[in-house]
């Protein structure tokens, strides 16, 4: 498994993890931050991007949602 699919899985995980946090603590900035952790991970792992652009994505998806 590559480093890209691995950072890409762990980002998923631990982005779900923040969402959860959030819900349990009502912090909704800790759930936005998990939301953007877990995008980015989904863009790294389906369009390969590296972890600064997924970054930026996942962003530019949340301010447009």
């Amino acid at each position: 498994m590559s480093n890209n699919a691995q950072s890409a899985k762990w980002d998923k995980i631990a982005g779900q993890l923040k969402e959860k946090w959030g819900v349990v603590a009502n912090d909704l900035s800790s759930y936005e931050k998990g939301e953007v952790q877990r995008i980015a991970g989904l863009l790294k792992e389906q369009k390969g991007l590296n972890e600064e652009e997924s970054q930026r994505e996942a962003e530019r998806i949340m301010r447009n949602s």
